[in-house]
C-alpha cells in the first residue's frame, strides 16, 4: 500500500493517490484519512467509480463503469445507490433505483 499527498495531523487530507496492494488505486480528495470530497477510485478488477465521495464512500453524484460496459450512473448515498439508472453495454436502461428502492 502506499499513500503519495498532503497530510494533516497525521493524516490523509487534502489531495492524494492511495494505491493498495492489489493494484487498486483511489486519486482524489481525502478528510481525516478518508476518501471525502471528488475522487476517482479503479478496482483490480477495472471497475470505475468517479464521483463525489463521504467518509470513504460513495455519497452523492457518481458514475460506476464495469469492463462489461454496463454503467451505473446518478446518485448514491453512504456507498448504496439512492437514485441510479444501470444502463447495459448497449446504452439501454437495464434497471433503476428511485429513493434506494429497486424498481420493476
Amino acid at each position: 500500500m502506499k499513500y503519495v499527498g498532503q497530510y494533516k495531523d497525521g493524516e490523509k487530507h487534502g489531495k492524494g493517490i492511495y494505491t493498495w496492494s492489489d493494484g487498486g488505486f483511489y486519486s482524489g480528495d481525502w478528510k481525516d484519512g478518508k476518501e471525502h470530497g471528488k475522487g476517482t477510485y479503479i478496482s483490480p478488477d477495472g471497475k470505475k467509480y468517479e464521483g463525489e465521495w463521504k467518509d470513504g464512500k460513495y455519497d452523492g453524484q457518481g458514475t460506476e463503469t464495469y469492463s462489461s460496459g454496463w454503467k451505473w450512473l446518478g446518485e448514491w448515498r453512504e456507498g448504496k445507490p439512492l437514485n441510479i439508472t444501470i444502463y447495459g453495454e448497449s446504452g439501454i436502461i437495464i434497471l433503476e433505483y428511485v429513493n434506494g428502492v429497486k424498481q420493476k
